[in-house]
């Protein structure tokens, strides 16, 4: 057996070790577009930020463009096919991606690194090496700075790498890959019923018998639970948190946190129910004021708000799935955006929800549309646990495949 320096993992004999120096060509962080908001155009080289980077995902939402000039002062920090970007400042330090060929040609700025391989690691690889939660522990262990941690080149050069066989290297990531793909396929198909969803419910709303109410008249809002770090332990209870919400919109079910602490009974998730974000760390307040539905986890038998989030419930009878159509459209969320404070992290007004004019058609009409939509929805439910299902088996699948515990054979994986 083979020990790995440093996370003393041991490893197949047939398996090397390296470090990243030894295995790249280059590692470097990216710089910022000098200008200001003038280098930025609607289309030309993209910009990568941390904000698209995803653990086994590049997300090109969001992408910033620049001119023709501006990405030429940046030639320094270009993407290529094939290269590993890490985050390597802010809350998504440590995320990593395999940067996809469509996107180019790139740059990356001074949040994101590139991690090139020299040709002796694979790229898919190295990216699930770099993801896999050990790896993560111990390079957020050799990071520098306070609460804002930061991981230099220097650092990242000496972090330590497994060298299975090119060929098995390149199994494993196919294997993990695959699994990611059908993945991110189902996030996109229940990405697309939410806009079939949101199309519905734009019909429904768009014709002349159209009353409108405040949201506090037919509602009531519910705000979550304020936790410790300490309760954030091994539980069948889950707190549903900010990072449940996708900036882009959506429910993600990786955002939720074990959770040992006590809770309210109205303060607990049911599956269907709406939650809605109540504070925002992003730049562009793409999360505060999202509302979102909340479907039933398969790893926790019972969901509970966290702080950072409202649960809204529908009264007078109201369908459920109406209140979602509500909640879910562009005209809540920028009523709920004009009603921000703070700077660094933005918080909602308490009088946000209640005070919108919600628009309000007929019963009849809201049964309609909830039959409509509550199929719609029963899918999206349906890929939402398979994913679940499907990121468990991956989790699981990652160390051991990863540590030579499972093998894969490498015969008909192509180079």
């Amino acid at each position: 057996m083979t020990t790995l320096p440093g996370l003393g993992l041991e490893l197949p004999a047939s398996w090397g070790v390296a470090t990243l120096a030894e295995v790249t060509s280059k590692i470097g962080s990216g710089a910022t577009p000098r200008g200001g908001n003038s280098v930025y155009v609607a289309s030309g080289p993209a910009l990568i930020r941390s904000q698209n980077i995803h653990d086994h995902e590049f997300k090109p939402e969001g992408l910033a463009f620049l001119s023709q000039e501006a990405a030429a002062a940046l030639r320094g920090v270009t993407v290529e096919t094939g290269d590993v970007l890490i985050n390597i400042t802010g809350d998504s330090i440590l995320r990593t991606a395999v940067v996809p060929e469509s996107v180019l040609p790139a740059r990356v700025n001074q949040h994101v690194a590139i991690v090139r391989s020299n040709g002796r690691v694979d790229p898919g690889f190295l990216q699930k090496w770099l993801s896999l939660p050990l790896m993560k522990e111990y390079m957020l262990g050799h990071s520098s700075g306070g609460t804002r941690k930061a991981i230099t080149k220097g650092h990242l050069q000496s972090f330590p790498i497994p060298l299975p066989p090119l060929a098995e290297q390149r199994a494993i990531a196919a294997t993990l890959g695959a699994l990611d793909d059908k993945i991110e396929s189902n996030r996109r198909a229940a990405e697309t019923l939410g806009t079939l969803i949101g199309a519905l419910f734009t019909q429904t709303t768009s014709g002349p018998a159209i009353s409108y109410a405040p949201l506090g008249e037919i509602t009531s809002v519910v705000k979550g639970r304020s936790y410790k770090s300490a309760e954030l332990e091994e539980s069948s209870t889950a707190l549903v948190t900010l990072k449940s919400i996708d900036r882009n919109g959506g429910y993600k079910g990786d955002g939720l946190k074990p959770y040992t602490g006590s809770y309210r009974a109205e303060q607990v998730v049911h599956p269907g129910e709406i939650v809605v974000a109540q504070t925002d760390l992003t730049q562009g307040a793409e999360v505060v004021g999202r509302g979102v539905r909340v479907p039933q986890s398969t790893r926790y038998d019972t969901l509970v708000a966290s702080l950072d989030l409202a649960i809204v419930r529908p009264e007078r009878g109201m369908p459920v799935e109406y209140l979602f159509g509500l909640l879910s459209s562009g005209a809540f969320r920028q009523h709920c955006r004009n009603h921000v404070t703070g700077t660094t992290v933005l918080h909602l007004a308490k009088d946000a929800i209640p005070t919108w004019e919600a628009p309000i058609v007929s019963f009849a009409e809201q049964v309609r549309f909830a039959k409509t939509a509550r199929t719609l929805l029963a899918r999206m439910d349906a890929l939402f646990e398979e994913n679940d299902r499907l990121v468990a088996l991956r989790d699981s699948l990652l160390p051991e495949l990863l540590s030579g515990r499972i093998r894969v054979p490498a015969e008909g994986v192509a180079a």
